[in-house]
């Protein structure tokens, strides 16, 4: 494919930006970010760096739609006049196959499903959802199954008529993906398959009031600092802190800002509080357990079906290499992605 230059100012500046955040020489308006060396991390940079040239609040979930400069620029140059959607195409595919949903983490972005869905067959239709709240203006949702049958209204109107609903879930988003199938299956959909990515199925607070909080420092943001003390700072003071040491630490980029900062402390602790108020129960179909082999970030050894067995009228585990973080990093994602294209094949072969 002939690469095409920048066209108009616009292109022009958000080139400019790719080359700059990703490191490369050049860059055509219709590469695709995430083919040229662009990753979640670095996706967070172009976010940003768009809101600074433009004035324009484009969303995680934007930019794996909008992979291009060209698609961008649209944006762009329309002011981004409506609130975007939170269920976000990652791959158009082919529409005659059944696509693959995405549920979000304890995070709520979806930048988690970018390197799986780059592992799977180009022709597998991918979308995924970031949690309602992340943007400005949004009121979050607090409850499982609230989440799973908005996540449903939204969906019904992109998913193709009588194809089977492939639902998969990384760590919390499993909850999500089980609850989804459930109410499906209660309205006579057909179901697919339902993975669960290293999910438990409950969340022990251990009578911790900062559990969320907890949580961010250890696996969102992956900082060591002392827990009493970040508990005991003024909500500013501490947002600041944990700013400054996430970009240190390189788990946020340098440019990412305090509000979205605190819209992901916010989040962490809505999808805990859903996750601590649910007991999944009642799904009579086939759950998919992806069990990780390296124990590494448990503090305690877990069961190989992480308590799945009795809340599923089946279930089945794959034991799958890495630990809980790095299962969704190259290397190790394409034994998963092998996995659900198995799947997510033969379920389609049967419908057809």
């Amino acid at each position: 494919m002939t690469t095409v230059a920048p066209r108009d100012p616009a292109e022009l500046q958000i080139a400019d930006l790719w080359r700059e955040i990703i490191g490369i020489p050049e860059v055509g308006v219709h590469d695709d970010f995430f083919e040229v060396g662009g990753h979640s991390l670095l996706a967070i940079s172009v976010v940003v760096g768009i809101r600074r040239l433009f004035g324009v609040d484009v969303t995680a979930g934007q930019l794996l739609e909008a992979n291009t400069i060209a698609k961008l620029a649209e944006i762009v140059r329309s002011g981004n006049p409506e609130a975007p959607s939170p269920l976000a195409r990652l791959r158009h595919g082919d529409p005659e196959l059944a696509p693959v949903y995405g549920l979000p983490p304890v995070s709520g972005t979806t930048l988690v499903y970018v390197r799986l869905m780059q592992a799977l067959p180009r022709n597998r239709p991918f979308w995924a959802l970031q949690s309602v709240g992340l943007q400005p203006g949004e009121q979050p949702l607090t409850t499982v199954e609230d989440v799973a049958a908005d996540f449903i209204t939204r969906a019904r109107k992109v998913h193709p008529a009588g194809k089977p609903w492939h639902l998969v879930g990384y760590s919390m988003g499993g909850v999500y993906a089980y609850e989804i199938a459930k109410q499906l299956h209660a309205a006579g959909e057909p179901v697919g398959l339902v993975g669960l990515l290293d999910t438990r199925p409950t969340a022990d607070t251990g009578g911790d009031e900062d559990y969320a909080l907890n949580a961010l420092l250890r696996r969102g943001l992956k900082l060591d600092l002392d827990l009493d003390e970040v508990r005991a700072m003024a909500p500013d003071a501490r947002a600041e802190l944990l700013l400054t040491e996430a970009v240190a630490a390189g788990t946020v980029p340098a440019d990412f800002d305090r509000d979205r900062l605190l819209r992901m402390v916010d989040m962490y602790r809505y999808n805990l509080d859903a996750l601590v108020g649910y007991d999944p129960a009642g799904y009579p179909g086939t759950v998919t357990l992806y069990r990780v082999t390296d124990h590494a970030m448990e503090p305690v050894l877990l069961p190989r079906d992480l308590d799945w067995t009795r809340r599923a009228g089946e279930l089945v585990v794959h034991d799958v290499p890495g630990h809980h973080f790095s299962m969704i990093e190259p290397g190790q994602v394409e034994t998963i992605a092998a996995l659900i294209d198995a799947a997510t094949t033969t379920t389609t072969e049967e419908e057809q």
